[in-house]
């Protein structure tokens, strides 16, 4: 076997390895997300959610997306067939992926490449839809986190792993009802309030917020702190902890001077 051909065919197997990974936690994220959002568990008494809860545990995909369907309340036509779209891509991978015309990967290096083109596809519509579900498993434990965290350490554990994914994934999560649980490093605003400290004058080392203000308006007008369930620009600079901040008196403008600077350097673009 040709050294090339190895290693088109080896990564072949580790995109196979990936893509079932990935639909292993697609699933694991709908177990854990189900119980909460499906009438035959919600709006019942207790004993009832549990009950499902373990039923959900043993269900395939194709039948946990069948029920999610049934529960969230997403455009019926569009999402319920791109969800199902995606089981029919999984069986494909896990049960018929030898059988796939022009995906031979055991006779040639074309057929090696086209397959690798075609896992390549097929994972980057997955990890969509897995960070979707890891959206809503990470409102889900947010609001655990705050009633039963104390009693249950393994919910704050999976908080901070979620939380984790969150973050990397580069996901906007904004919590309304406790902006501290915002992933403000995500935000459209944090990465205004970053960018206009390399696009403003600056007062020695810092920026002033006045005009960082004048600078997302100019870029994003409807990028305001209300949309993150703050008042003002400096009540983002303290719910995000991303900042340093100094005020003080301004005499002859009767005013205060708020300055501000990153505590981090990195990931400063806006995307």
């Amino acid at each position: 076997m040709k050294s090339e051909y190895r290693e088109l065919f080896n990564e072949v197997l580790r995109k196979i390895g990936r893509n079932i990974l990935m639909f292993q936690q697609i699933e694991k994220g709908l177990k854990l997300l189900l119980p909460f959002i499906h009438s035959d568990a919600s709006t019942k008494d207790t004993d009832s959610f549990w009950r499902y809860r373990e039923v959900a545990k043993s269900k395939t995909l194709g039948n946990l997306i069948n029920a999610f369907i049934e529960s969230a309340d997403y455009n019926p036509d569009y999402f319920a067939d791109k969800l199902r779209e995606m089981v029919a891509e999984r069986n494909k991978l896990v049960h018929h992926f030898g059988e796939s015309e022009g995906l031979n990967i055991l006779s040639t290096e074309e057929g090696c490449k086209t397959c690798i083109t075609y896992l390549e596809s097929q994972y980057q519509e997955a990890i969509s839809f897995y960070k979707e579900i890891t959206f809503l498993v990470f409102s889900v434990v947010t609001l655990l986190r705050e009633n039963y965290a104390e009693s249950n350490p393994k919910i704050e554990l999976l908080y901070k792993q979620l939380k984790a994914d969150i973050i990397s994934s580069g996901v906007e999560y904004i919590n309304l009802f406790n902006p501290s649980e915002t992933t403000w490093e995500n935000t459209k605003i944090v990465k205004l309030l970053r960018l206009a400290e390399t696009n403003t004058d600056k007062t020695g080392d810092m920026t002033s917020l006045a005009r960082a203000g004048k600078f997302i308006k100019s870029q994003d007008p409807e990028c305001t702190p209300k949309k993150y369930g703050i008042k003002t620009l400096k009540g983002v600079l303290k719910a995000s902890s991303l900042f340093e901040i100094t005020e003080s008196q301004d005499s002859q403008q009767n005013s205060t001077l708020i300055l501000y600077k990153s505590k981090i350097t990195t990931n400063k673009s806006l995307d």
